[in-house]
């Protein structure tokens, strides 16, 4: 029961780490966005782009931590699913609450592109981490 409480408490603090990074992320694509009034691409272009953009974060996070962040789980790859799902599922909701209040967004503010962006980050770092 223990083993299983580290593992989510991990699983948490990964996902908080990857919601962090992605939220930042989209406050400099947004403020691009605004200052050269681009506009959004088709969301099937923009999550092939977050991917690899997350794939990028990926490998640039092994060079400052080239160790898993946490001892693979029970499940070893299932953050492969859950956080991209919760990633998704967070920058959507972040991308609703913004553009309800007049804010310019981008594609990485939407399921598809949160999760394309967590699932290429996560995938970089579960087949490259040690």
């Amino acid at each position: 029961m223990e083993e299983l409480a580290l593992f989510l408490v991990e699983l948490l603090l990964e996902l908080f780490l990857q919601i962090f990074l992605e939220i930042l992320f989209e406050f400099g694509s947004a403020s691009y966005k605004e200052t050269y009034q681009r506009p959004n691409r088709h969301i099937v272009i923009a999550a092939l782009g977050y991917f690899f953009a997350g794939v990028a974060v990926g490998g640039l996070s092994l060079l400052f931590w080239p160790n898993r962040f946490f001892r693979p789980g029970p499940i070893p790859g299932l953050s492969l699913i859950l956080s991209p799902l919760a990633a998704g599922a967070t920058m959507h909701a972040w991308g609703e609450l913004r553009r309800r209040s007049g804010r310019v967004t981008t594609n990485l503010a939407t399921f598809a592109g949160g999760a394309a962006f967590a699932f290429g980050t996560a995938l970089v770092r579960f087949l490259c981490a040690k």
